[in-house]
C-alpha cells in the first residue's frame, strides 16, 4: 500500500496540530461581568444539608426521597447571549435515583414565564459513583423567550456527597482564532479521510460489493462522530426509548451504552472488509490503519460541538476493528478472496 507511511505521516502531524491548536486557543473569551453572587437559596433537613463556603459549595443527602437542592436567580441578559458554566466538581458515593436526572448535578434553568425549556441544552455535569475533582464547563446560548434564568447544583432524589468550588457563570462570545482553527483543522481531517478511504477503495482487483461495504461503514463511522452532542445523546434517547418499548429483555441482555455497542459493531465489520480488500498487505499494514481511523476519529471530536475524545472510546474502537481482523486471518477466508 504506495500511501500508507504518507497516511501515518499525517495522521501524526495532524494528531499534533489538534492538540496543539485546542490547548493554546480558547473557545470563548469573557465579554461581561460574574452573574453569580452569594444570594442562594436552598432548603434542608436533618439528613440533607448544604454548606456554603468561601470558594464552593457543598451538598450532602442521606435521604432519597428529598435530596437536596440550591440554586440562584441569575439577572436576565440579552436573548443570544452565551453563558459560560464552569465548576470544578468533585462526588463521593453518590447513589442515582430512579429516574435518569436523580443523580449530583449542576444545570442551568432557562424559564420562558411559564416552564422551564428543558428542550434546551441545560446540564454542566451529571455524576454518580466517585470521581475525584475535575473542572467542567458548559456554554449556554440564552433563547428569546427565556423570561429567568436560574442555576441549579442538587443531588437530585439521591444520596451521597457533592462538592463544588470555583463554581463561575459570565458572558462570552467565541473567539475569532478558534473560529478559524477549528474550520482549518476539520478540513484537514475531511481530507485525510478521504485520502485514508481512496487508499483503501481503490486497491486493484477487488470487486464492486467489497468496495460498497466498506464505503457505507466508513460514512456510518465518520457520520456518526461529526454529529453533535445534543443530536447524538437525542438519536440515543430515542433510540432507548424505543428499545424499552419493544423488549424488556433485549435491554436486559445489552444493558452497555447502546452508542458505545453501535462504535464497536461499525469498527468490526469495517476491520472484517478491510482485512479481506488487503489480502496481500501484511496484517500490520490493515491494522496500522484501523488504528489511525480510531485514533482520528476521537481527535475530531475535540472540535464537534458537545462532543469530547475518550481512551475509551478509541480502545472499544479498535477492538472491534483488530478483532474482524482476527477473525478473517484466523478464518482463512482471505486466502480464498485473493484472487477476487
Amino acid at each position: 500500500m504506495p500511501l500508507l507511511k504518507t497516511n501515518c505521516f499525517l495522521f501524526i502531524l495532524l494528531a499534533a496540530a489538534t492538540l496543539i491548536s485546542y490547548t493554546w486557543i480558547n473557545q470563548y473569551e469573557q465579554a461581561g461581568s460574574e452573574l453569580l453572587t452569594t444570594h442562594w437559596k436552598f432548603k434542608t433537613s436533618e439528613s440533607n444539608r448544604v454548606d456554603i463556603t468561601e470558594n464552593g459549595l457543598i451538598l450532602s443527602a442521606n435521604d432519597a426521597k428529598t435530596g437536596v437542592s440550591i440554586h440562584q436567580d441569575l439577572p436576565l441578559v440579552n436573548p443570544g447571549t452565551t453563558l459560560l458554566v464552569s465548576a470544578d466538581v468533585k462526588v463521593t458515593d453518590v447513589v442515582a435515583g430512579e429516574k435518569s436526572w436523580n443523580l449530583a448535578r449542576i444545570f442551568l434553568e432557562q424559564n420562558d414565564g411559564e416552564k422551564g425549556r428543558w428542550g434546551r441544552p441545560h446540564t454542566v455535569v451529571a455524576l454518580i459513583g466517585t470521581a475525584d475533582w475535575k473542572h467542567y464547563r458548559t456554554a449556554f446560548t440564552i433563547s428569546p423567550e427565556t423570561k429567568s434564568i436560574r442555576l441549579f447544583a442538587q443531588l437530585s432524589k439521591s444520596t451521597g456527597l457533592f462538592q463544588i468550588k470555583n463554581l463561575q457563570i459570565y458572558p462570552v462570545h467565541v473567539n475569532q482564532a478558534y473560529i478559524w482553527a477549528r474550520a482549518s483543522i476539520l478540513f484537514a481531517w475531511g481530507a485525510f479521510f478521504l485520502l485514508l478511504a481512496g487508499s483503501c477503495l481503490f486497491i486493484r482487483g477487488k470487486t464492486v460489493l467489497f468496495r460498497a461495504l466498506l464505503l457505507i461503514t466508513f460514512i456510518a463511522i465518520i457520520a456518526g462522530i461529526s454529529l453533535p452532542g445534543d443530536l447524538k445523546n437525542q438519536v440515543s434517547d430515542e433510540v432507548k426509548i424505543q428499545i424499552d418499548a419493544e423488549s424488556e429483555s433485549f435491554k436486559t441482555a445489552i444493558p452497555w451504552d447502546l452508542s458505545k455497542v453501535w462504535h464497536f459493531c461499525f469498527f468490526f465489520l469495517f476491520g472484517l472488509v478491510l482485512c479481506l480488500m488487503m489480502t496481500e498487505k501484511p496484517v500490520f499494514q490493515v491494522a496500522a490503519i484501523m488504528l489511525m481511523l480510531a485514533g482520528s476519529t476521537e481527535f475530531v471530536q475535540l472540535y464537534i460541538d458537545g462532543r469530547s475524545p475518550l481512551v475509551t472510546d478509541f480502545f472499544i474502537d479498535a477492538t472491534g476493528g483488530l478483532l474482524g481482523i482476527t477473525l478473517i486471518k484466523l478464518s482463512g477466508v482471505n486466502k480464498n478472496t485473493a484472487a477476487i
